[in-house]
């Protein structure tokens, strides 16, 4: 099992990877199509690492059965675990929010050295002091197939001709039905559907509300990629551990990152000069949280969604009930940042994701190993950027 573990996170020892040096572009460097690892196969032995001054060593590869074993991703001292730099937000309460919001991003405007880097603030604060805040509506195709996924009867051939309307979700149904598990490939979408099942058939649905179409970013695609493609990975993770085929809980892994996806969204804007990558950071890892809260709130979602996107940076700040909720969206994203760094071959400030996955009180080799699973998918389904 740890051999196996080892082996899918893909330890990086030794000096950072280069042209990883800017802190933002180590942390959202997406996915490239068809270069998923093989796990297979026993990995390559390697000579022992050199240990540098104050870093974490590598634990023994063969632990006793008694022992606990612990994984470090160890090494740029420059990239943090992005699990460790997000801040919950303020509040759930979308007034007491926008108000922290308006404080926080004048604070940091008046901070920037940038002229590039204080009119991108200056533009988030103009669309948070619009009467009618300027947030995306939540996506037609996602709310027409949650609505006929309620209906007591189902009709496969209207539910496919809502998916055919978004080339996205028809690459994903077409994977899904299209698995080692059946003899044969289906027939036609409306055949792929029927296979897919009503519960991942939703799953995939709320896909939508990361898709392109409502959050294009022109120019940033990669890291709004990067956002999508982890959202979706917690939300898988999350159902999981929550023991929800749909519903919102998903919703709330889903969505968790979605603060991130806005302000990508006004950093792009192609008439003005981008702003520089660590502005870009500071603001998501200090009110990213808080975005998504007004999102979520705007889209009139319930308790549930509102609160794993609000408090999962700090579960024990949630409302009492929500606090489950709070630590299952945590941790799920914790192991979807943990397998995808881990394929990509981005080392890390020493970071333990087992023990805090472990932590939180979950089964950290159920959430990596979905994970795992889900990024398989994502890096074959991927299109291009």
């Amino acid at each position: 099992m740890f051999r196996w573990l080892v082996q899918m996170l893909r330890l990086v020892w030794g000096e950072p990877s280069a042209g990883l040096e800017e802190p933002y572009a180590a942390r959202v460097s997406g996915p490239v199509p068809g270069s998923a690892p093989t796990l297979d196969a026993e990995p390559t032995p390697k000579p022992p690492p050199k240990v540098r001054s104050g870093q974490a060593l590598p634990v023994d590869p063969t632990p006793s059965e008694s022992a606990q074993p612990r994984i470090v991703l160890a090494g740029n001292g420059q990239n943090r675990a992005p699990w460790k730099v997000v801040q919950p937000a303020p509040s759930l309460d979308p007034l007491v929010v926008q108000k922290f919001l308006k404080e926080r991003l004048k604070a940091l405007a008046e901070d920037t050295k940038h002229a590039a880097d204080a009119k991108f603030v200056e533009r988030l604060l103009v669309q948070l002091g619009r009467d009618q805040l300027d947030l995306p509506p939540f996506p037609d195709i996602a709310q027409e197939l949650d609505e006929l996924l309620k209906q007591t009867t189902t009709d496969i051939l209207q539910i496919a001709r809502v998916v055919e309307r978004d080339p996205g979700m028809v690459r994903r149904v077409w994977t899904h039905a299209r698995s080692a598990m059946y003899a044969s490939a289906p027939r036609s979408l409306h055949h792929a559907v029927a296979r897919v099942g009503l519960d991942a058939l939703w799953r995939i649905g709320m896909s939508v509300c990361l898709n392109d179409t409502v959050f294009r970013v022109e120019g940033m695609q990669t890291a709004a990629e990067s956002v999508r493609h982890h959202g979706i990975a917690t939300a898988e993770i999350a159902a999981m551990l929550g023991g929800e085929r749909r519903g919102s809980l998903y919703l709330a892994g889903l969505l968790h990152g979605i603060g991130e996806l806005i302000i990508l969204q006004v950093a792009a804007n192609k008439r003005q000069r981008p702003p520089s990558h660590s502005i870009i950071r500071q603001v998501s890892d200090e009110v990213g949280s808080a975005m998504g809260v007004l999102v979520v709130h705007s889209w009139k979602l319930d308790e549930t969604v509102v609160v794993g996107v609000g408090n999962y940076a700090s579960p024990s700040d949630a409302p009492g009930p929500g606090q489950r909720t709070a630590r299952i969206v945590r941790a799920a994203s914790i192991a979807a940042h943990a397998s995808r760094l881990a394929r990509e071959g981005i080392a890390l400030e020493s970071a333990d994701p087992v023990a805090e996955i472990q932590e939180l009180g979950f089964d950290p080799w159920k959430a990596l190993n979905r994970a795992e699973a889900v990024y398989n998918e994502l890096y074959e389904t991927a299109g291009p950027p």
